[in-house]
């Protein structure tokens, strides 16, 4: 996903979001709400490396907490996105 398209959206999402619940659409914001919650677990976030290590017997793995809910995973796997709240993450240091 284009990362700068989604940031994009983002914000038309927040105009929106604005003009619909001045003008009473309650329901509506909301959902446009949801649609930037979702957008924004879509731009990679930094993993958070706190010195820890997972060990295999043969290699050593850094541990590092996903920055939005602070599950632990290990560099090991390196995954793209959180198991746990699904956000997207970025390993580079």
């Amino acid at each position: 996903m284009d990362e700068k398209k989604v940031r994009e959206a983002i914000e038309d999402f927040k105009e929106l979001s604005i003009q619909m619940r001045e003008r009473g659409f309650r329901g509506a914001s909301k959902h446009c709400d949801l649609a930037i919650e979702a957008l924004e677990k879509q731009l990679p976030m930094k993993v958070e490396y706190e010195g820890g290590f997972s060990n295999n017997g043969f290699t050593r793995y850094r541990m590092a907490k996903c920055p939005d809910c602070d599950r632990w995973h290990s560099s090991r796997d390196e995954i793209i996105y959180c198991s746990k709240c699904g956000q997207r993450l970025d390993w580079s240091e």
